[in-house]
C-alpha cells in the first residue's frame, strides 16, 4: 500500500486547505426513547397515550455526509438542499451549524414539503415501527431553482462537489438533475462525486461511489441483484470510467474499495478488526473521505486507502452512524491488517 502514517499526515493536513460543497437529502435521525407503562388514557379518545421519557435527534442522510466531512477538519464545508418550515428543520439546521456548515444553500420550503425525518421508537430496547415525515414530499420547481442558484454561485469556490441522494423520490422534478448536469458541463475543470441510490443513471460526466451490487446493475450485468466476481467488477469499474469520462470508486463491503480510470484498475483490500462491526454509515464515511482526498489533491490509490481507513474507524462505532477524525484515522493506519 502507498499511505504511509507519513503521507496520511500530511493528506490530512492538505485536507485542512480543502474547500468541499454538498447537495443532498438532508435529514433528521430521531430516536424516541418510550416508557412501558404508557401515559394517561385520552378523556377524548379513551386511547392509551404513549409516553416518551427521552428524545435524541442527530444527523442523517447527507447531514450524515456533512458530518463526516467536518469531522476531517476542511478549510470550509457548505451545503446545499431543501427543508421544510418545521421544528424538524430547524434542529436539523442547529446541528449543521454546530459541525461548521455554512447553511446559507439551506432553502426553505413553506408548502408540501417537511424536512425529512426518521423518528424511532424505542421500547424495552427494542425499535418500533418507525415514523417517517417527508416520505410524500413535493418539492417545488422553485426550490430546484433556489438551489442551482445557490450551487452555481458557490461552484468557483470550492474544490469538489459532492452529490448524495438517499431518499426514495426524493428528486420530484428530473429537470433537475438536467440543470445539475448543465452546471457539471460549464465547470468541466471541477469535481463532482456523485452518490445516488435511485437516479445514478441520470447524471453525466461525475466521478460515481458505488456499491458492487449498485455497479453491477448500471450495465445490466446482474439484474437480480447478485453478487458478481472482482475480475467482472474491474470490467465493470473501467467501462463505467469510461461512460463518464471520471474516475469510479465502487465499495466492496469486507473486501475493501476498487476504483478505475479508464483502462487503469486501483484496488485496496478491506481491513480485519477482532471486534465486533458495525456497517451502518460506512458508506457515508467512504464517500466523504474520497471527497476530501480528491479536494486535497491525492491521487485515486491514495484517495481510496484514505477512505479505507476513515472505513475502518467508524465500523468499530457500534450502533451510531459514527465519522472518523484524523486522530482515529491515524490510529487505523498504524498497523493495518489486510483481508487477503
Amino acid at each position: 500500500m502507498s499511505l504511509t502514517t507519513t503521507k496520511t499526515k500530511e493528506l490530512l493536513k492538505k485536507i485542512q486547505d480543502a474547500k468541499i460543497a454538498i447537495y443532498g437529502d438532508f435529514c433528521l435521525d430521531s430516536y424516541w426513547i418510550l416508557d412501558p407503562r404508557g401515559s394517561e388514557v385520552s378523556v377524548e379518545t379513551g386511547l392509551q397515550a404513549k409516553a416518551v421519557v427521552e428524545q435524541r435527534y442527530s444527523l442523517g442522510g447527507a447531514s450524515n455526509v456533512a458530518a463526516n466531512v467536518a469531522a476531517l477538519k476542511p478549510k470550509e464545508l457548505r451545503v446545499f438542499g431543501i427543508a421544510g418550515d418545521d421544528i424538524f428543520g430547524k434542529e436539523m439546521i442547529k446541528q449543521l451549524k454546530e459541525i461548521g456548515a455554512n447553511t446559507d444553500g439551506i432553502s426553505i420550503q413553506n408548502e408540501n414539503f417537511e424536512t425529512y425525518t426518521f423518528c424511532k421508537m424505542i421500547l424495552d430496547g427494542k425499535e418500533q415501527p418507525r415514523l417517517d415525515f417527508g416520505t410524500y414530499n413535493q418539492r417545488s420547481v422553485e426550490s430546484d431553482n433556489k438551489v442551482l442558484e445557490n450551487l452555481r454561485n458557490a461552484i468557483d469556490d470550492v474544490d469538489i462537489v459532492i452529490l448524495n441522494q438517499q431518499v426514495p423520490q426524493s428528486i420530484t422534478n428530473l429537470t433537475f438533475i438536467d440543470g445539475l448536469n448543465n452546471l457539471i458541463v460549464e465547470h468541466p475543470e471541477k469535481i463532482f462525486i456523485v452518490d445516488s441510490r435511485h437516479y445514478t443513471d441520470k447524471f453525466k460526466n461525475v466521478s460515481l461511489k458505488a456499491n458492487d451490487i449498485e455497479a453491477a446493475k448500471l450495465l445490466d450485468e446482474n439484474s437480480d441483484g447478485s453478487k458478481v466476481s472482482e475480475d467482472e467488477l474491474k470490467a465493470i469499474a473501467s467501462e463505467l470510467s469510461k461512460n463518464y469520462n471520471r474516475p469510479i470508486f465502487i465499495t466492496l463491503g469486507e473486501n475493501g474499495i476498487l476504483a478505475a480510470e479508464g483502462d487503469n484498475i486501483y484496488r485496496v483490500p478491506g481491513l480485519v478488526f477482532d471486534a465486533q462491526l458495525d456497517i451502518v454509515g460506512a458508506g457515508d464515511t467512504v464517500l466523504s473521505a474520497l471527497a476530501c482526498a480528491l479536494a486535497a489533491k491525492a491521487g485515486i490509490q491514495e484517495a481510496i486507502e484514505f477512505a479505507n481507513f476513515a472505513a475502518g474507524v467508524t465500523v468499530q462505532k457500534l450502533y451510531t452512524t459514527g465519522t472518523a477524525n484524523g486522530e482515529e484515522i491515524l490510529e487505523v493506519c498504524a498497523n493495518p491488517i489486510y483481508n487477503k
